[in-house]
């Protein structure tokens, strides 16, 4: 595979480090705002910084205009929304009712190696993959600080490479900027890799590029926990990755992250639970901080995008919503909508009240039943008609604090990639799975843990299929149910898990277990000389 696919991606690279306020990101990464071709300099500094803003940010302008990547248009090649659709859209979780090229398929789990979402992802992908090779091959020394930062750059591209081996499969490692060809590696080659490069940067190996240790680095930069989480996150997929289980380096890397310093966020404010805190417009500062282990940074004024927190805050209200339940920005798309199989995590047996999401979450005696249900129904009857579903309101662009939000149409709400809640099921789900298929009293703990910061009732036991469920309740619409389902036996290739829609049919039908997969992009496949995923030729 030749990276040249891309718009001249060695270039823009370079390019990277100039204009959209990108300069206000992390922390203390910040630079000033200099366009690269007027300076003789590359400022590490602001490319260590791009490589993190790739998540958010989409080109040199914001939030549109001059984008990274050529031929894809600009608001699709965001990483988070394009992540959120192919986790999301596909599963129990959510649907949309809009039209565009790519929607209808993953609603229907139904995708071809054409499908031009896909290829977005896959092109946002790569591209932070090389701006990380990039900066390795310019970032080079002994200091402290370069070391620091190069292992920072290794991470990311390690987290893109795990996204990358999560959806596609089967793709190269790269690790050089290069127009050479790059042999495709199997799925359990890049499982190897990130394993390698997460435990190296993490202090276990004998090289001296390693992380900060856990909560001393800036908040918005990677450290020693977010690695471990990373690493916790692979093995808890490793049968799925590589054939061969891995739960008690699951359970193992989970315990680490849980004793790092990091906190679940317990204290609400102003009338806000703490669950909410989390997704909110002041989460950098509101308590959640000391729980998200890595945040996708957003700000109103300088990571303006058509993605991101605003694409899921906007996509899940419309006009009529807003007038009800304000979510903090004027952006009102009306677009994706609750599946019936996701209300009734909350709502087994009864129907959920008509109202607000005060109302609904009170009744469910969970902080994280989140529905606007006033003016909408619970089931998907007509797949075009946004009311027809709840709508899920659970980030919003407020801030819990009061103060006033930079912009009101983009969003300051931070997305959370990494938060510790998440090692807390991990180590759950692996504890079952190494005891039978239930939770040891050591396992129930951490699940009960989150459910009494949701307010909701402790549970005396745990099946791996009541966690399947509580993963869905405490992450969903966070862009994790399709690794979920799929490691729990519950996508493709099987017929006794079904939801509204699945497969293109109101009651759910089956679908292929080759869907277990996305294609590779058909763009890749002609230029690349790489072989597709099995299923899609």
């Amino acid at each position: 595979m030749k990276l040249y696919n891309f718009k001249n991606m060695v270039a823009m690279a370079t390019i990277a480090i100039s204009t959209l306020g990108v300069t206000s990101c992390i922390g203390d990464l910040d630079v000033e705002n200099k366009n690269p071709q007027q300076v003789s300099e590359l400022n590490n500094d602001a490319l260590l910084n791009k490589i993190y803003a790739n998540m958010v940010i989409t080109g040199q302008k914001g939030p549109d205009g001059n984008g990274d990547l050529d031929d894809i248009d600009e608001g699709t090649s965001n990483m988070i929304r394009q992540i959120w659709n192919a986790n999301t859209l596909t599963t129990d979780e959510a649907a949309c009712i809009w039209g565009d090229a790519g929607i209808p398929e993953f609603n229907h789990n139904a995708w071809s190696d054409a499908h031009p979402m896909m290829k977005a992802l896959y092109y946002r992908l790569f591209f932070g993959v090389t701006l990380s090779n990039f900066f390795l091959e310019q970032a080079t020394g002994t200091d402290a600080t370069i070391l620091t930062q190069r292992a920072e750059a290794r991470f990311m591209r390690a987290l893109h490479y795990y996204y990358l081996m999560d959806l596609y499969g089967n793709v190269p490692i790269v690790t050089t900027v290069s127009s050479e060809e790059t042999p495709q590696a199997t799925r359990a080659q890049l499982f190897e890799y990130v394993e390698s490069e997460l435990k190296d940067i993490a202090g276990e190996g004998e090289g001296n590029e390693i992380l900060a240790d856990a909560k001393t680095n800036t908040y918005g930069r990677a450290d020693k926990a977010a690695a471990w989480l990373l690493l916790s996150r692979i093995y808890l997929n490793a049968e799925v990755y590589t054939g061969t289980a891995q739960w008690q380096k699951a359970k193992d890397y989970a315990d680490k992250a849980m004793k790092s310093g990091y906190s679940l966020c317990t204290t609400g404010m102003n009338g806000y639970t703490p669950f909410q805190l989390l997704f909110m417009g002041d989460n950098n500062t509101n308590g959640a901080q000391n729980e998200i282990l890595l945040p996708a940074i957003h700000d109103g004024e300088t990571t303006q995008t058509w993605g991101g927190c605003l694409f899921i805050i906007a996509g899940a209200t419309d006009g009529d919503d807003i007038a009800i339940y304000p979510t903090g920005t004027t952006e009102k798309w009306g677009g994706n909508h609750a599946r019936l199989q996701f209300v009734q995590k909350f709502f087994p047996v009864t129907e959920a009240p008509d109202g607000t999401p005060d109302v609904v979450k009170n009744a469910a005696g969970d902080d994280r039943a989140l529905f606007l249900t006033q003016g909408h129904t619970a089931s998907i009857e007509t797949e075009g008609d946004f009311p027809s579903g709840y709508a899920y309101v659970k980030f919003l662009a407020k801030h819990a604090d009061g103060t006033t939000t930079k912009h009101t149409q983009y969003v300051d709400t931070d997305f959370p990639m990494m938060r510790l809640a998440e090692a807390y099921l991990n180590y759950a789900e692996a504890d079952a799975r190494l005891n039978g298929g239930n939770c040891s009293a050591d396992g129930l703990e951490k699940v009960n843990a989150l459910r009494k910061r949701a307010n909701s009732r402790t549970v005396a036991s745990m099946s791996l299929d009541d966690l399947c469920d509580e993963w869905s309740r405490e992450f969903g619409f966070e862009g994790m149910r399709r690794p979920t389902l799929i490691r729990f036996g519950k996508f493709g290739g099987q017929s006794a898990y079904k939801w509204q829609w699945m497969g293109g049919d109101k009651q759910g039908q089956a679908f292929g277990a080759h869907f277990n997969l996305f294609a590779i992009p058909n763009s890749v496949i002609t230029t690349g000389g790489m072989e597709q995923n099995p299923g899609f030729k």
